[in-house]
Order: structure tokens, then sequence, then C-alpha cells
């Protein structure tokens, strides 16, 4: 084919739909059943496990911590992965080990090899096919859009906990918490190979993303072919620590509030149905934060989104120190809960810019090496205050701190780009 015809075809493609939003699709799905069962469906799992095992809530946190110790270990080993193997291969081997690690819990009584099962099984699963693999594959088929594709990606855990949570809660009732999970592994591990193998792309001709105008003059300059960050050069990057910082901090609050958020309402008198009716409304304003911090991160500063995600989020925090009646904590967390959901296409596109598509993987999961960390002292820090001293507002004041820390060190980022970060070719 000549470049003239090359070039005539490259100007009537973008009338059809762009190839990326069918990767995209694949990516959203597969991270959607990860996320969702997994980090969403722990809460559902506190009180039956508590109770069949005998042990406190502290306890319980443990196998929570597990997954976010081995969400953070695999995250550099598998991020890198990502950055110079295909998604094809990548992202069944994490619905196997998905799979894997659920029969494994189904089947057993020890706690011990309960704890095994979700760091080595579901923690490098949830690395292959769930965020990180989302935000890579879509940080590469979008530039233009990246911000509103991002906003999309992120949205998966969200849905997740839309879809997963009545699934599993429906299961549970039905079959018991052990047949549960293991109905959900064989299920979701099924859809996610099949993505995987039909559905996820790795990268695009950069004539397709000239044809369809999804090139940044700037991405082109800066990005395809630019300098590569291996782990050993991100450990003497100050953007990269200030960024790990900013983003655990605000992240680690999240993941408290979402183990948490369920036991916490019914703990202050609301029913059963009434905390799980301002659970799904929180659901619902995270995917509305996502989605609206997405497409405003193509236009503002990525910083200043940040600022305005955590003062949502310390408004959130303040409402739960208060503890209104249920309707003023249905309206409060409908519009705060927007906080828990946009931290995510912040993260995503903070390490996009600072680091560039092509080692999006790699300062990805270098980053969530060390929020997962700070992610379980949190986790664990909530559930054992409580234990101590009965109540969560001595974890919810400390958060509101942290919060406040994470607003300081983010504005201390330097973003060369900034300037001509929007420009069109």
């Amino acid at each position: 084919m000549t470049e003239e015809t090359v070039s005539q075809t490259e100007r009537q493609t973008p009338h059809r739909l762009y190839p990326g939003w069918i990767v995209l699709a694949g990516c959203f799905t597969s991270a959607m059943l990860v996320i969702g069962g997994t980090i969403y469906i722990y809460q559902l799992l506190v009180l039956p496990i508590t109770e069949e095992f005998g042990i406190t809530r502290g306890e319980a946190s443990s196998g929570f911590i597990a997954m976010l110790l081995g969400i953070a270990f695999w995250s550099p080993i598998l991020g890198r992965l990502y950055d110079r193997f295909s998604v094809k291969w990548l992202m069944p081997a994490g619905a196997v080990a998905y799979a894997t690690g659920f029969i494994i819990i189904s089947s057993t009584s020890s706690l011990t090899v309960i704890l095994v099962a979700i760091a080595l099984c579901l923690g490098p699963a949830m690395v292959l096919a769930g965020g990180l693999a989302a935000n890579t594959i879509t940080t590469r088929w979008f530039e233009r859009r990246r911000g509103r594709a991002l906003g999309v990606a992120s949205v998966a855990s969200s849905a997740g906990g839309f879809v997963m949570v009545p699934a599993l809660t429906a299961l549970i009732e039905n079959y018991g918490w052990r047949d549960a999970l293991f109905v959900m592994a064989i299920a979701v591990g099924s859809i996610i190979v099949l993505t995987g193998l039909f559905v996820a792309r790795d990268r695009p001709e950069k004539r397709q993303l000239a044809a369809y105008d999804e090139l940044l003059k700037t991405t082109e300059n800066n990005e395809q072919g630019g300098e590569e960050w291996t782990f050993r050069r991100l450990m003497t990057s100050r953007n990269f620590w200030l960024m790990t910082l900013g983003i655990g901090l605000l992240l680690a609050s999240d993941q408290a509030i979402l183990t948490s958020q369920y036991p916490f309402m019914v703990d202050i008198g609301f029913s059963a149905a009434q905390a799980a009716s301002v659970v799904t409304a929180m659901t619902g304003s995270a995917i509305a934060g996502k989605l609206i911090v997405g497409y405003l991160a193509e236009r503002f500063d990525i910083r200043f989104l940040y600022g305005l995600v955590a003062l949502f989020h310390a408004l959130l925090l303040g409402v739960f120190l208060l503890q209104p009646s249920y309707l003023g904590m249905l309206i409060f967390a409908s519009i705060f809960g927007a906080a828990v959901g946009g931290i995510y296409p912040v993260w995503s596109v903070l390490c996009s810019k600072a680091f560039g598509a092509q080692n999006f993987g790699t300062a990805f999961g270098a980053t969530a090496l060390f929020t997962q960390i700070m992610a379980m002292f949190f986790v664990g820090f909530i559930n054992n205050s409580f234990d101590s001293t009965g109540s969560y507002s001595l974890a919810f004041t400390a958060f509101l701190g942290a919060v406040a820390l994470g607003m300081l060190v983010i504005w201390a980022i330097r973003l060369d780009r900034d300037k001509s970060a929007h420009s069109r070719p």
C-alpha cells in the first residue's frame, strides 16, 4: 500500500468507531470483575468470617491487608511486564490466578492458607487483570482524550461494586459464602480469559492515532520513543516520591473507608438495608466523580483537581464524624462520595504526565508498591482502633490530617509539560 493510499484511508477511518474504545471496554470489563470481586466484596465477608472463625474485626482485616501486601509486592514486577509483553497473555494469567485463589479460599478451613492464597493469587490477579492493566492499556490507546478515557477506565472499580456486591450477596444468601466464592471464581475467571484473548490489544499504530485525531503534539514529541524510566531511576526521582506520598495518603484513607463503611453504619444504628443504600449511593457518586475528574483533567492542572478531590474526601470524613440521621448520611454521602472515586483518574493522569505513556506500567506499578503499603497501615489502624475504642472516630480524625498533608505534597510536584500539555498538532 502506497503512502498516498494510506493517507486516504486514514482520512476516511475517523467516520468509524475508534478501536481504542473497544479495547477500553475489554479492559473495563476485566477490571470491573476483578476489583469488584475482591476489594468491594470484602465488606460482605467480614461478619460471616468473624462468626465462623471466632475472630475480631481487627483480625479479619488481616485478609484485606494480605491482599494489599500481595498487590504491593507484585505491582512493580508485573507492571514492568506490561511494558514489555502482550496483554493477551498477561490478562488471562491474572484470570487463572484469580480463580485459583478463590477456589482455595472456598475449600479450606485454615486462616493461614487463606492469607497465603490472597497474597500469592489474588494479589497478582489484581495487578494483571485489574486497575494497573486497564490504566496501562488505556494510556497507550488515548492521547488527546486520555483524561476522559482514564476517567472511564477508573469507573470500572465502582461498577464492580454495583455488579459484584449484589451478585455475591444473592449467592451467599442462597448457598453460603464458600459455595458463593467458588461459583464467582469460575464465572469471573472464564470471562476475563476470553476478554484478554479476544478483546484486549496492546498498542495502536501511530498512524491510527493520527487518523482518529488522537495525537497530541507534546505526546508525539515527548512520549513516542522518549526516555526510559526504570525502577532504579524512579527511586531517585523527586516527582515520584511526592506523587507516591500524595496519592498514597488519599488512597489509603479511601481503602480504609471502603472496608469499614458498612460495619460503621450498622454500628451507629442503621439497618442493614439502610447501610447498603448509603454504600450504593456513595458508589454512584464515586462513578460520577471519576468521569468528571477525568474530563476536567484535559483542561485543568491535575494538582488542582487533586486538591478538589481531597477537599471532598475531608468533607466526607467530617460527615462520618458528625454521624447524622439516615437521610442526612444518604444525602451527604451521595455528594461527597465523589472523592472516593476521583483519586484514581488523578493518579493515572499524574503518572502519565510525569513519566510518559511508554513507562506507565513501570511507574504505576512502582507507585502502587508504596501506596498499597500505606493502605495496609490505614486499614489495620482503622480496625484496630475500633477494637480498642469501640468507635471509628479516632481513625476518621487521623485521616483528616493525612488528607491535609497530601494536599500540600502534591503541589510540590513539577510538571514541565503543563504549559503545552493540551496543544493540538
